[in-house]
């Protein structure tokens, strides 16, 4: 029986997968630098016996492997690559290398896993059907975004993709469940940069200032009411900048934040009223607001007919108790561009473990994972790409 066959195999080269994970953890590279990356995954590819590609969109690599019948189907499969510019606090054998750079958001088990199910399904190729596409991509974290600049250089094509399946490490669902969501399941994002430019000078004089940060704090004041959990969207702000002192008021403050919601019709609106709210109080105090939108990645639409085929794949293959409901993200993620080009499932691997201890959050210094996720997750993986 074939998925039986996959968890065996699972099991064979689950040692391996782990291993992998461990390397490309210890040796983690930024957005657009995945370098090194690339050639771990090109030769552990070839090494299986696929058909390689690399040097798409720079970094990225894609492994093609032909079963029974190649023409009847093609499914692709998903990693990201890429690392953040997080320092590492974790004390572990695999522990970051490169000073300052962290996978502190699971793109390593992400692409470990991905060639896990490579080495699973290159050695079930006479018995399965159709080819299949494992996809390596570059900058997931950073805009420009690799999954559009790979979608731009052909990477669905030749031949066409028919279906997606992609997973992101979730450290709050314990390691061995899996949580599934279908249709809109996460926020789009889009970066947000103002720039507000009054008059400088000595604090005492106040009557000569237009004091930029009090006009930036009442610009954030009133686009605070933007956000609306009810909808949902939020408009949050991580940054504010004035280069002033105690006794120094600055001519210009910079702010930056993010926008995230679930309708591009009101993704659209919000600009234009984030625009307005802006406009009208730096023009109240004779100032002047620069607002710079950049517009990053759109609603991530999980495929209802292929989300629901991945949830009972993964019942057959681990049991319903271990495959859960998962509500909708303001997260954003760039498998997103994959959903508006070919029918996607995009799901949750936890790696969590409570009882070790193991539940620090994405995009935190001490972020890791319960390993023994990747015994499950690469079997999973293969066994929804067959019956996909």
């Amino acid at each position: 029986m074939l998925k039986e066959k996959i968890k065996q195999l699972s099991e064979k080269h689950f040692e391996r997968v782990v291993q992998l994970r461990r390397q490309i953890h210890a040796n983690p590279e930024l957005s657009w630098q995945e370098v090194e990356t690339s050639k771990l995954v090109a030769k552990t590819l070839s090494d299986q016996g696929l058909t390689v590609q690399t040097g798409i969109a720079k970094h990225g690599v894609v492994g093609i492997l032909k079963g029974r019948n190649p023409e009847s189907k093609c499914i692709a499969l998903r990693a990201d690559m890429d690392a953040l510019p997080i320092k590492e606090e974790n004390q572990t054998e695999y522990c970051s290398e490169n000073k300052g750079v962290m996978h502190a958001c699971g793109h390593d088990v992400h692409t470990a896993n991905l060639l896990g199910a490579a080495m699973i399904l290159s050695e079930l190729k006479n018995e399965i059907e159709g080819t299949y596409k494992f996809i390596f991509q570059p900058s997931e974290e950073k805009i420009p975004s690799g999954a559009e600049a790979m979608i731009k250089e052909g990477v669905l094509q030749n031949p066409r993709v028919e279906k997606m399946i992609g997973l992101h490490v979730s450290p709050e669902l314990e390691a061995g469940t899996f949580g599934f969501c279908s249709g809109k399941f996460m926020a789009s994002s889009d970066e947000i940069y103002l720039t507000v430019v009054g008059k400088g000078g000595h604090a005492a004089k106040i009557e000569e200032l237009k004091n930029p940060l009090l006009i930036a704090s009442e610009i954030l004041l009133n686009l605070r009411h933007l956000t609306n959990p009810q909808i949902p969207v939020v408009l949050s702000f991580g940054k504010i900048e004035g280069k002033g002192a105690t006794n120094i008021v600055p001519d210009v403050v910079e702010i930056a934040g993010t926008l995230r919601c679930f309708d591009e019709a009101l993704r659209t609106s919000l600009h234009k009223q984030i625009e307005f709210i802006c406009e009208s109080i730096s023009e109240k105090y004779l100032s002047h607001c620069e607002v710079k939108i950049l517009h990053g990645y759109p609603v991530l639409i999980n495929d209802e007919q292929v989300a629901a085929s991945a949830k009972k794949s993964a019942q057959e293959y681990i049991g319903a108790k271990n495959v859960l409901d998962i509500p909708t993200r303001m997260g954003s993620e760039d498998f997103a561009y994959y959903t508006h080009h070919v029918p996607a499932c995009f799901y949750r691997l936890g790696v969590g473990n409570k009882n070790k201890g193991i539940t620090s959050g994405l995009h935190t210094p001490t972020f890791d994972i319960d390993e023994s996720a990747l015994k499950e997750s690469i079997g999973l993986m293969s066994w929804i790409a067959v019956n996909g």
